[in-house]
């Protein structure tokens, strides 16, 4: 243990060092919402009365300010130190066992749903933006661990001002493309 603590105060965070933590934890949100994806398990009857339940609130959802509010609310949980990754990872989990019971319960298999997200710029912002916070909260409580907390706290509000911004241009765009789909 306390040969794990020298090196992590001897860890360097630059640009290269942050960018493959952010693909590494984007790797991992991949894998975990395809984890929900492949582990989901119910029946059309079953899946289609869950869908009811989740679509029931629809009309608030279908607003730019509620899908920026819920994406950003989960985002910053993602930021805060140890909990944040753990909490990112259960959300991702979740959200792919969501693409699974609506995709059994519109009669789609949920591998090609989930694959036909690859193509849409909001699973990319937002898995973009989940995979920043995570990896900001672990710099973050590493560069405590190295007493240098006070300075890596100026980039992490200009990465939760990014973020922000970032979510807010999804959901957006989200918006956008319910009402255009609803429309066809």
């Amino acid at each position: 243990m306390v040969r794990l603590l020298e090196r992590l105060q001897t860890l360097e965070f630059d640009t290269r060092t942050r960018v493959l933590l952010t693909i590494f934890l984007l790797v991992s949100a991949l894998i975990f919402t395809s984890l929900g994806v492949m582990l989901f398990r119910a029946d059309v009857s079953e899946a289609q009365e869950q869908r009811e339940k989740i679509f029931q609130d629809f009309e608030r959802a279908n607003d730019p300010r509620f899908i920026f509010g819920n994406n950003l609310l989960l985002t910053l949980v993602m930021f805060v130190p140890i909990i944040g990754p753990i909490w990112g990872l259960l959300i991702l989990f979740n959200t792919g066992s969501v693409i699974a019971l609506i995709s059994i319960a519109e009669g789609f298999p949920p591998i090609l749903t989930f694959s036909l997200l690859f193509f849409t710029p909001i699973f990319w912002l937002e898995l973009g933006v989940y995979s920043i916070a995570m990896t900001q909260s672990i710099i973050l409580f590493l560069r405590v661990l190295q007493k240098q907390g006070k300075k890596e706290s100026v980039r992490m509000c200009i990465m939760i001002t990014a973020c922000t911004l970032l979510l807010m241009l999804a959901a957006i765009i989200e918006w956008l493309m319910i009402n255009l789909s609803s429309n066809l």
